[in-house]
């Protein structure tokens, strides 16, 4: 339940973030990073598929709702961004950063280049060229530097709370077995 407590307001920290400090004091060229994305993807990695579509839903259904997009369009993107992250949760430990910084890359790019053909679809701009090298390539890139701070701190949180679920564990099967009481 802390989780879904923590994480829950960490969406809404971020997204106030993205939208107050990074686009209006921190952006560079009119490109932010995406702190949204990068949570759902960080969180996908450490915690599973589960965990991670669950927030890149919720993440999404923020940014939709708030910012005026098409929505359930980030919902959507987000949640199978967290979901694709969620299946490295077990293969590669968590110590290592090039494997999350390289999947929030491709993440935001793939958000970039949806986005883009939807809107070109919506609103007929066919400069893809202009898109890629100016939007989508220097936002995934910003994302990534942003990353490269953010997932040791959310890397901590993380453990943090790892090792208070183990405790917790630890105590209910010393009292399970104190008690008699068999599951």
């Amino acid at each position: 339940m802390r989780r879904v407590i923590i994480s829950f307001f960490s969406i809404i920290f971020l997204y106030l973030l993205q939208v107050t400090i990074f686009s209006n004091l921190l952006d560079i060229g009119g490109i932010a990073p995406n702190l949204v994305l990068m949570f759902s993807c960080i969180c996908g990695f450490m915690r599973g598929r589960k965990a991670g579509t669950l927030v890149g839903f919720f993440g999404g259904l923020l940014v939709d709702i708030l910012g005026g997009g098409i929505v359930g369009f980030s919902a959507l993107v987000f949640m199978y961004s967290g979901f694709f992250n969620g299946m490295f949760h077990k293969e590669y430990s968590k110590e290592q950063i090039l494997l999350p910084i390289g999947l929030i890359f491709l993440c935001d790019f793939g958000y970039g280049f949806i986005s883009y053909i939807t809107k070109a679809l919506i609103y007929n701009r066919l400069n893809f060229g202009f898109y890629l090298g100016k939007i989508i390539i220097p936002e995934a890139v910003y994302t990534v530097f942003v990353t490269l701070f953010s997932y040791v701190i959310i890397y901590y949180i993380n453990r943090k709370f790892l090792s208070y679920d183990k405790a917790k564990k630890a105590r209910t099967l010393v009292n399970v077995k104190e008690t008699g009481i068999a599951q």
